[in-house]
Parts: structure tokens; C-alpha cells; sequence
């Protein structure tokens, strides 16, 4: 345990030190004391001696005025002559601060001499001096947040100034960095959870339209995904695993200490995302934190700060990547049909379209972001606006949003702030209105989309071959599909300090999103055809008003420091939408009114009301012992009446063993911290009916209008529950290695299930609370720095492993999810297919495994067999990898960066469901056809090891049909980003009246390494890959100034 300190009862001279604004103690040098510290002692010398002098009381005003005079003179003589007299006595320190990769000055480090009172500050050129200094052997201290402290010996010699020059290296870490966690900051120091911080140097290599993407890879146990390369996908997110059957799964998102309402800011006006994991961290948003929370900061302007201007632009284009996915062309295709026989053997059809060619084009991605912030004595301000531009490499497909922000921060009083943050963003998508994607691997290259006038083919001539009768350039002449988006979101926060150890907080937020979305269908065009020409429109609106109030306690007495929150929440969420759909339009006139008649209408109205109390009580002693509790307790107008409201715990602790008397002697451990933590959150993202008894009005019986019954309700319908443990520890070793390991359970309980109902109740389905699910794993996360000087080499490295297993089922009966099975004991996404067993050699027919059972259900054998029909569905593997991650490596050399990023994935199975279509043995005779792999061979002849059954027209005995022949390793390794970034030298970008200037090349989905078939293992959370969008390979170019 560390020792307690004894600390002196102050002098007259420490007391005098005090009322000039001083330290208590003066500073010493190693042999004699400064010449301030000399002339204050004679003062007080002086001043205890007048006190003692007179011997017998002077009772006129003649008497004392000498003595008065006298001992002013004395006093002024002390205190300020010698300043002169012996300022040939004295030296001082002078030099400059610098990054030392870059050798940019850093303005704002800190420069202390040890042992004293003397230190500075660094200007904007990073220079500083100390003056006034005694002769002697002194050391210097410097230090920056995100570097690495350094100390020097110095010698002062009289009349002379010292020159030294600091060049800091990075920090690996900051341990004193803040973080937001739950209400509440702390110090890295100080965290009794699982938390994880990437900062904005590590997001901004990817160019993205959503915050969530620009995670992929960069934080252990974060599985981000998206099944789609269109401009407006958003990708889904999983914090250690997902826990739910029929309930939502996705984290809660919190901007700036306040939960979202579903308006994010725009990746330009990130500062950091942190990941809270476990219950310590999150259990202070109860109901919506059991699948993990995540926090995002957005940028601030600082007080006392001049302005700045930033202005970044960047262009860049990008074309589709496809792996190793590729269709035939118009002789390959010919081949195979020669092989299978049929009607097209020998046709020899001299066309050969390039569908994917026309489908798809090299695209452009631009942005331009520009800022100003900065800050007065009272004020901070951060205001920015954004363009961005992306084209979807389909064509006619694109996406233009605009954005803005102001963060503003005003000190009312010494005790009261004031801060207001209001985000806005618009966004217009054009959309394909086509099924180019899926027709571009479909159609036949024999099939020709212009006719011989150059007029466009509409796919229903008599000689078109392809199955489908479409030509997708024909309909884009017509038709159109447009969304509009506009997102709002305003906070007003007030803080008031009572005491210096007690404050209170309001924070009221508004958020309002609208989207607007049209679809016309000529009806020359197929879609269109069905109703005379079709037009639709779409409006839905949502709102979300929150009100939070919070007391918070800090106060430390001595080395006990305590730390409580108390506070409350309403939030009132509304949302509400229609649709209409009009036939009967007259070509070229997509405006609704002019439908001859209506086709269909639709539309809905909800609400939903979340009343919480919430409070944290916090402890440490000499920062080496630590204990956080968390209780909060939720009510929401979802659940059953019978249980709207559910309590939230954690309990948790940290020791700073590094504090400790038998290590903190050790300089190079610079923190070994141990963290345990348990708690009990919740789900709450479930429909705002689910508990209610529900009718459908929606059909008509014997043209009258009525209800038929589809759920029975439940009053006792309540949360579903996250238990979650969590033991960690982190270690800083040398500055440079930093490293946090955690391992993990989380059980959810109490999961929505839909279970079946008896007719005689008139429901066909109830909704419970029936099952458990099980997550458990292990996270690591590494960072070192490999190499420091004037070159600088550092590593980022995560991986997540996670297990999950569902525990507990309505009545134990697994629950069939069309390809996948839910049951007890198996992963929540397992497979449930026909079990492929390859190709009969003598005969070239497929073959599925056909499981023989004994009378009480269980297998005793298995057989092959070439009928589809009598193999039975097994369980075949898992969409959920075993495991997933991220590797950083960056070089930096004299203001030159490289940095390249992977992420990977592995051990999932990807159903690829688009062979179904064009690897169907002859099952699809007018599809085209995928290439083969390398070692992928057609059976041709009795005796050959094949792959790949007979091709036959019409199919060869439903060879196509689902089957675990279709399901594929999914696991990859991509090169995420690699990025090249050169920082302007100060003095060529101060001659230009810039602060700084840099110039960047990066790149995207440079390269992937799989074996997966088709055009990208990266697939949606349920692990099926069809007809994708690809994602793009994209290059960009950037500059970035500041003024």
C-alpha cells in the first residue's frame, strides 16, 4: 500500500510565498538559493526584526514615523534593488520543442525545472524561455499530451542564456488521456471498464458517408460489416457477438454525452469513437445498453486559443472489385452448352455482350470540409460545413450530402457554462431504378442491347434468348428512383458549479428526421407495364425530444477521492409515415396527381416514452484502488403493463498495481492495472406494440370492414436482460508497448420469442419472454512503437474471439430461419442444409449424405443418395466468424507518413445463394454462367474426381437446389486503406500564410486474400452472398490547409 505523506505546517516565509501567488517552498538550486529567494528571506528577516525592536511602547506619531520610513526604505531597497544589483548573478533557459518525426513545433508543452517553481510554456513556433534563474545544474522537464515526457541536465551559468532544443517522440499512449464513459469522465487512469478509444487519425483513412464504417477492423471485439458497395449502405454493427432472436441487436450510439435520436455527425466532425463493452461501462444507460454502446466526440474549439481555419478537399475514383468472381463470355458460354447438349449446342452466336461492363463504370468520389474554431478567455466555437459527392460505380447511382455544425461553449460566470450544439445534414441519392444488378450476371452476352438503328432493345423481341426478357438500358431511359433525407439535431446543456466540488447539469435535445422518397415506372418499361404506368411516393417522418438532468460530486480528501452522479431522463419519441401508389400515367409526367387511378395506400402512426433515474457513486484511494457502482432504473410505454419498469446495475474495481511501493521504483512500468467488472443491462429495441393485443383492419370480410386477430398480448412483457462479466488487465510498458487483454461473458436473458398459440385462443402468436443466449471471448489490443528517432515505426494490432451459443428455447424446440436453425447448443446463425457429398464419379450425378436413424430419433449411420428429396438437412456451420480484427503498421520519416491498415475475418461460412442462378448445372439454360476456379472441374466421362455434376438441360436432379454445396469459407484478409501523407514544412507553409499544409494519396479495398468464389466474402450479419453490389477500389487524392 503507498505511504501516507507527512506534510509541514507552513512558515512566515512559506505564508508570504503563498500571498504572492507562489509555491509555498522557494525554489533551491543544488548549491545556493535564487536571488528572489535570498532577497525574501531579508525581508522577512526585517519584518520579524521590527516586530521584536522597540522595548517600550512609542506613543507619539513623531516617535515612530523614523523608524516606519526607515524600514520602507529597507524593504524597497530588498525587493527591488537587487532585481538590478545581481541580475549579472543570474542565467536563464531558452529553446524550442518540436515533434520529433515531423519537426513541427509543438505550442502549448509544458517545461518545468524539477525541484523548483520555474517553468513555461511554449509559444506557436514551440519556443520558450525561463528567466532569473540561479547559477547551477538544473533539470528540465518537458511534457505534451500524446508524447512522451523527457527530462535533460542543464547548466545555468551567470549573465548567460541556455539554449536546448526538446524533440519529443509520440506516445504509444496517454494515460491521463479523458474519456467519456456513462455520464461521466475519467482519466485513462482511472477506468474500471472495458473501453476502447480510436481517435481520429486512425478513422479518417477511409472515405465514408457513415461514422459506423470508418470502424471496420479498429477495435477488438467490433464486428462491422456491409453487404453492399451502394453509396447510401449502411453497415451493421456487433459488440461482442449478438444476444437476440427477434429483438434488435444494435449498440446504442451517444454523441457528445447524449444519445443520438438517430441523427449521426458526419465523419468530418469526429474527433474519437469509443467502444464501451462491458456493464461498468455501460449499465448507466440501462435498457438500451446490452448490445454495448458507442460514444462518438465531436470537435471542439478551445478558450484562450486564436482562430483557425481548416480547409480540407479531396477527389479520388473507383472502379468495381469483383474477386474472384467472373461471369463467361460469349464463347466459354458456347462451350458449355456444346458439353451439356440441348438447344443451343452449336450455335455458334456471334454476339458477345459485356453486361458487367455496361452495368458498371469507374466512378468519382469528391469532398471539400472546411472549419473555423477557436476560443476567447470565456468562449470556445467550433463551426464546419461539408460536401460530399459519391457516384455509385452502377451507373446512374449516386449520392450528394451537405452538412453542417456548431459546437459553441460560453462561461456565463465563473460558475455557470452554457453550450449549445446544433447538427444539420441533407441528402439526395439517385438511384438505379433497374435490376442491372442482378441482370448484369444474368443476361447472355448472346443477347444484343442495341438494335441495328443504335436504338435500344426493350429484351421482348422474338429473338432475345435470355430468360428474363430484359435489357436494363432500356428502362433507365424512363424510369427513376430518388430519396431525399433531412436530418436535425439540436442540445442546449447548462451547467452550474455550487461548490467546487459539486455541480448540476440540464441537458435538452430536439431531433427531427424526415425522409422523402419517389419511384416512377413508365409504363413502356416492364415494371411499369402491370398498371399503365406506375408512380409512388413515400414520406415518413420521426422526432425524438430528451431531457436530462444530472448532480455530480467530486471531492477528494486527502488521498481518498469520491466521485456520484444523480440523475433523471425523459424521452419522447414519435414517428409516423405514408405511402401512396397511382396507376394509370401518362408517359413523361412522373407527378402523383396525374395517376388515373390509385393502386394502393398505406401509412402508420407510433409513440414510444422513456422515463429513467439513474446514479454512480465512485471511489479511489491514491489512484491505486478503485471501485465504481452504477444503478439505474428504466420505464418504457413498450412492455406489458404489468412490467414497464426494469433496474440496471454494475459493479466494479481496478488496481493500479504500478502505484504500489514495490513497483513504483520501476520508471520503465508506466501502468499494470487489473479490472473486474459484473453487471445487468437491457434491450429495449422491440416494437412499441409487441405487448398489446393486435388486430389486422387491413382486410375486408364480405366487403365489410372488420378485424382478424394476429397476436395475443402479453401485460407481462418485459426487458430482455444482458448479464455481462468482464476481467482485464493493461499494461504500459517503456512508453512504447501498450497492451489490454479482456476476457468476457455476456448472457441474455429473457429473449422476445414468438410462440405459437392454440386456435381455440383466435391468436396465432403470442409474444414471451422465453430463452437465453450465451457470448463469451477474448479481446486483445496491442500497440508499440517499433522504432523512434528521426524515423518512427509504429504497430496497431486487435483481434476479437467470440463464442456464441444459445442456451435456452420455448419448450426447447429449435426454431427453423429459412436456410438457418436456432437451437439449444448451437451458434444463434448455424447452417441447416442437405449435406453436400460431392459428385458419383461413374455417373456424374450429385450426391447429399442421408442421415439413417434408430426409433428413438437417433443417428446411427449415414448413406449417399442422388435424390434431393431423401437427404435430410443437417447442421452444416456457422455465418458467425470465430474471429475478426485489425493490423496497423505507420512510417514516418521528416513530415513523410505511410500507413497501410488490414482488417480480417475468419472462420465464418458464406452461403453463396447467387449460384443457385448461374452455377446450376444446366438447372438455368438461358442464365449466363460463372467461370470456374482453378481447381473447380465439370464431370465429362466415368471415373472423373469432378467438382461440379454432369451439366444437363433442365438440371441434373435438383443439383442447384440449397445444399451445403453452396456454402464457402468465408474468411478474408484486406488491405483496408494505405495512405501517403507528406506535412509541409513550417517555414515553406508560413512564407504561404498557413499554419500547416499537407498533402495525401490513399487508396481502398486494395487487395483481398480469400478463397471465397464469389465477388466478396464481406457479406450482411445473416452470411448470404447474392447478386452484390461490389464494393469499389478506390483511389484518392487530398490537401489539407489551416490557416
Amino acid at each position: 500500500m503507498p505511504d501516507e505523506e507527512s506534510v509541514p505546517e507552513p512558515t512566515q516565509t512559506d505564508a508570504l510565498w503563498a500571498r504572492r501567488g507562489r509555491s509555498a517552498q522557494p525554489p533551491q538550486g543544488p548549491a545556493e538559493q535564487t536571488t528572489e529567494a535570498i532577497t525574501m528571506d531579508c525581508a522577512v528577516q526585517l519584518l520579524q526584526g521590527l516586530t521584536k525592536f522597540p522595548t517600550r511602547r512609542l506613543s507619539s506619531r513623531k516617535e515612530r514615523r523614523p523608524i516606519l520610513l526607515g524600514a520602507a526604505f529597507l524593504l524597497a531597497f530588498l525587493l527591488v534593488i537587487p532585481g538590478k544589483a545581481l541580475s549579472q548573478n543570474v542565467g536563464s533557459i531558452k529553446g524550442t520543442v518540436t515533434d520529433a518525426g515531423s519537426e513541427e513545433p509543438l505550442p502549448g508543452a509544458n517545461v518545468i525545472v524539477q525541484n523548483t517553481d520555474l517553468g513555461a510554456a511554449t509559444g506557436s513556433d514551440g519556443e520558450f524561455a525561463i528567466e532569473s534563474i540561479a547559477p547551477g545544474q538544473y533539470t528540465l522537464q518537458v511534457s505534451f499530451i500524446g508524447f512522451q515526457a523527457q527530462s535533460r541536465e542543464v547548466t545555468v551559468r551567470s549573465g548567460e542564456a541556455t539554449q536546448i532544443r526538446f524533440a519529443l517522440q509520440p506516445a504509444v499512449a496517454d494515460l491521463e488521456e479523458t474519456v467519456v464513459v456513462g455520464y461521466t469522465e475519467k482519466s485513462r487512469r482511472e477506468l474500471t471498464s472495458s473501453v476502447e478509444t480510436v481517435k481520429e487519425e486512425d478513422l479518417d483513412d477511409i472515405t465514408a458517408n457513415d461514422a459506423a464504417s470508418l470502424l471496420q477492423g479498429k477495435s477488438a471485439g467490433l464486428y462491422v460489416t456491409t453487404g453492399s458497395g451502394d453509396p447510401g449502405a449502411t453497415p451493421s454493427v456487433r459488440v461482442r457477438g449478438t444476444g437476440s432472436i427477434t429483438a434488435g441487436a444494435d449498440p446504442l450510439y451517444v454523441v457528445d454525452g447524449t444519445v443520438s435520436g438517430g441523427v449521426r455527425p458526419d465523419p468530418s466532425n469526429i474527433e474519437s469513437i469509443t467502444v464501451l463493452k462491458d456493464a461498468a461501462a455501460s449499465a448507466m444507460y440501462g435498457s438500451r445498453a446490452a448490445n454495448g454502446v458507442i460514444l462518438i466526440n465531436t470537435k471542439q474549439g478551445a478558450r484562450g486559443t486564436e482562430t483557425s481555419v481548416s480547409v480540407e478537399a479531396k477527389t479520388g475514383f473507383g472502379e468495381i472489385a469483383t474477386g474472384n468472381f467472373n461471369v463467361m463470355n460469349g464463347s466459354q458460354l458456347q462451350d458449355l452448352h456444346d458439353q451439356m447438349g440441348g438447344p443451343y449446342e452449336g450455335a455458334n452466336i456471334g454476339q458477345d455482350t459485356d453486361w458487367v461492363d455496361l452495368a458498371f463504370e469507374p466512378a468519382m468520389t469528391n469532398s471539400i470540409e472546411a472549419s473555423v474554431n477557436g476560443g476567447g478567455e470565456n468562449t470556445s466555437f467550433y463551426l464546419s460545413g461539408n460536401v460530399y459527392r459519391e457516384e455509385g460505380t452502377l451507373i446512374e447511382d449516386d449520392l450528394t450530402r451537405f452538412g453542417g455544425r456548431v459546437n459553441v461553449s460560453h462561461d456565463v460566470s465563473e460558475n455557470f457554462t452554457v453550450d449549445a450544439r446544433i447538427n444539420g445534414r441533407y441528402a439526395d441519392q439517385n438511384g438505379n431504378p433497374t435490376g442491372a444488378v442482378y441482370e448484369a450476371y444474368t443476361n447472355l452476352p448472346w443477347d444484343d442491347p442495341y438494335a441495328e438503328d443504335g436504338s435500344l432493345r426493350t429484351g421482348n423481341e422474338n429473338d432475345w434468348i435470355g430468360r428474363d426478357n430484359t435489357n436494363f438500358l432500356y428502362p433507365l431511359q424512363y424510369n427513376r428512383s430518388v430519396n431525399q433525407q433531412y436530418d436535425f439535431n439540436g442540445t442546449l446543456e447548462l451547467e452550474y458549479s455550487i461548490l467546487p466540488w459539486l455541480s448540476v447539469a440540464t441537458t435538452s435535445q430536439a431531433t427531427i428526421q424526415r425522409d422523402d422518397s419517389e419511384s416512377y415506372r413508365d409504363r413502356r418499361t416492364q415494371a411499369g407495364s402491370g398498371n399503365d404506368g406506375e408512380i409512388s411516393n413515400f414520406y415518413a417522418e420521426s422526432s425524438t425530444l430528451l431531457s436530462s438532468n444530472q448532480l455530480d460530486y467530486d471531492r477528494s480528501f486527502g488521498k481518498h477521492n469520491t466521485g456520484a452522479v444523480l440523475g433523471f431522463e425523459y424521452e419522447a419519441n414519435h414517428f409516423s409515415n405514408f405511402s401512396t401508389e397511382g396507376g394509370g400515367v401518362f408517359p413523361g409526367l412522373n407527378v402523383l396527381n396525374v395517376a388515373s387511378e390509385p393502386v394502393s395506400t398505406g401509412g402508420g402512426e407510433t409513440k414510444s416514452i422513456f422515463l429513467s433515474g439513474f446514479s454512480q457513486v465512485s471511489y479511489n484511494y491514491s489512484q491505486t484502488y478503485f471501485a465504481t457502482a452504477s444503478f439505474r432504473r428504466d420505464g418504457s410505454s413498450r412492455f406489458g403493463q404489468n412490467n414497464r419498469y426494469g433496474n440496471f446495475w454494475s459493479i466494479s474495481g481496478s488496481w493500479a498495481m504500478d502505484n504500489e511501493t514495490f513497483l513504483v521504483d520501476q520508471d520503465w512500468l508506466k501502468e499494470l492495472k487489473l479490472r473486474a467488472s459484473y453487471g445487468q443491462t437491457g434491450n429495449a429495441q422491440i416494437g412499441n406494440f409487441a405487448s398489446r393485443a393486435i388486430y389486422d383492419f387491413g382486410q375486408p370480410y364480405n366487403s365489410q370492414t372488420g378485424a382478424r386477430p394476429t397476436n395475443l398480448g402479453n401485460p407481462n412483457l418485459t426487458w430482455e436482460v444482458a448479464k455481462k462479466a468482464n476481467v482485464g488487465v493493461d499494461l504500459n510498458a517503456f512508453d512504447r508497448i501498450d497492451l489490454s487483454i479482456d476476457l468476457y461473458q455476456r448472457i441474455n436473458e429473457d429473449l422476445l420469442q414468438s410462440v405459437p398459440q392454440p386456435a381455440i385462443t383466435g391468436f396465432t402468436s403470442q409474444i414471451q419472454n422465453i430463452g437465453r443466449v450465451r457470448n463469451r471471448g477474448v479481446e486483445v489490443s496491442l500497440s508499440t512503437v517499433n522504432f523512434q528517432g528521426g524515423f518512427r515505426w509504429t504497430t496497431d494490432f486487435n483481434i476479437g474471439f467470440n463464442n456464441n451459443e444459445v442456451l435456452e428455447l420455448a419448450g426447447g424446440e429449435p426454431i427453423n430461419a429459412g436456410n438457418q436453425r436456432i437451437e439449444e447448443g448451437e451458434d444463434l446463425r448455424t447452417w441447416y442444409f442437405r449435406k453436400w457429398a460431392g459428385v458419383d464419379s461413374e455417373t456424374g450425378e450429385p450426391l447429399w449424405e442421408r442421415e439413417i436413424t434408430d426409433e428413438e430419433g437417433n443417428v446411427v449411420d449415414t448413406e449417399l443418395t442422388s435424390d434431393y428429396n431423401e437427404a435430410n438437412r443437417q447442421k452444416v456451420g456457422s455465418a458467425t466468424p470465430d474471429f475478426t480484427g485489425g493490423l496497423r503498421n505507420s512510417l514516418e520519416y521528416k513530415g513523410i507518413t505511410l500507413s497501410t491498415f488490414f482488417n480480417f475475418v475468419y472462420g465464418n461460412d458464406v452461403y453463396h445463394s447467387a449460384r443457385e442462378l448461374f452455377d446450376s448445372d444446366g438447372g438455368y439454360l438461358t442464365y449466363n454462367y460463372m467461370e470456374l476456379e482453378d481447381d473447380w472441374s465439370r464431370w465429362q466421362e466415368p471415373g472423373d474426381d469432378a467438382t461440379h455434376p454432369k451439366p444437363v438441360p433442365g438440371g441434373n436432379n435438383n443439383s442447384n437446389s440449397p445444399s451445403s454445396r453452396y456454402l464457402e469459407d468465408g474468411s478474408y484478409l484486406r488491405l483496408k486503406s494505405a495512405r501517403l501523407s507528406y506535412n509541409i514544412p513550417s517555414a515553406w507553409a508560413n512564407s504561404l500564410n498557413l499554419e500547416s499544409a499537407r498533402v495525401y494519396a490513399s487508396g481502398e479495398n486494395l487487395l483481398t486474400f480469400t478463397d471465397f468464389s464469389g465477388m466478396d466474402p464481406e457479406v450482411g450479419l445473416g452470411g448470404n452472398a447474392g447478386t452484390k453490389y461490389p464494393i469499389s477500389r478506390r483511389v484518392t487524392f487530398g490537401v489539407g490547409l489551416n490557416f
